[in-house]
């Protein structure tokens, strides 16, 4: 069962719903936003991966462009989805594998994927730019409890 929760008032029908369930057994919920991963957050991840693949070409490692670094990344934090193919001529239906798009990706979703590669980096002793009122640094703060 899904909701979809606009405001407060669609509260009630949600806690409703879930007593219902609950009077068959346990009841397991997953909350997530619905708002997709923002221009603000996709253009500072891609800087990021500028500045990591600056950083590790510094090192020696001459083949971490901004886009291997991008894929390296998501390879380690978010993972691979399952995609099927369908050939047109014959129906034939293929699973192959695919790095999950971090357009796919909601707001909440992108920012953990976000403090993932800044810790990652951090770890390294890199730190990464995060500019001054940019959204990466509103939902830190909220998330922080300081906004």
């Amino acid at each position: 069962m899904r909701n979809l929760i606009i405001d407060s008032r669609d509260l009630e029908d949600l806690n409703a719903c879930i007593r219902t369930m609950l009077e068959i057994g346990p009841v397991s919920v997953q909350l997530k936003s619905h708002t997709k991963r923002s221009v603000s957050q996709n253009a500072l991840s891609h800087k990021w991966f500028g500045e990591l693949s600056r950083w590790l070409i510094s090192k020696g490692k001459d083949f971490a462009t901004p886009e291997w670094v991008k894929a390296a990344l998501k390879s380690t934090f978010l993972g691979y989805v399952d995609v099927v193919d369908t050939d047109v001529v014959t129906g034939n239906k293929t699973t192959r594998q695919e790095l999950r798009h971090t357009s796919s990706l909601d707001t909440g979703e992108m920012k953990l994927f976000m403090d993932m590669v800044y810790h990652w980096a951090l770890d390294r002793g890199i730190m990464l730019t995060i500019p001054e009122g940019c959204e990466y640094q509103k939902l830190t703060k909220q998330e922080d409890g300081c906004e």
